[in-house]
């Protein structure tokens, strides 16, 4: 279920960001340069899906797992893409 969790978090999170910044829906599509900031914010929640884990809120894990994937994922796709 954890696996799920994350995985159904990361996609949100990716298609919204994909609304937002490149599909010029709602404003004209970013600068790639836009993706480093967004790399140290993957970074930020990849961090706290470890502290949760150590912690005794374990249950916070996946999202914030799901959340390092997305913002990480879309990031790193965006630049090399």
């Amino acid at each position: 279920m954890r696996v799920v969790t994350a995985v159904v978090v990361a996609g949100a999170i990716a298609g919204l960001l994909y609304l937002s910044l490149d599909s010029g829906r709602f404003a004209p599509p970013a600068e790639r340069a836009f993706s480093m900031p967004l790399l140290g914010l993957g970074a930020i929640f990849g961090g706290g899906a470890w502290a949760a884990s150590k912690s005794g809120y374990p249950e916070r894990a996946p999202f914030f797992a799901g959340l390092a994937v997305g913002v990480g994922g879309y990031a790193l796709v965006r630049l090399f893409i």
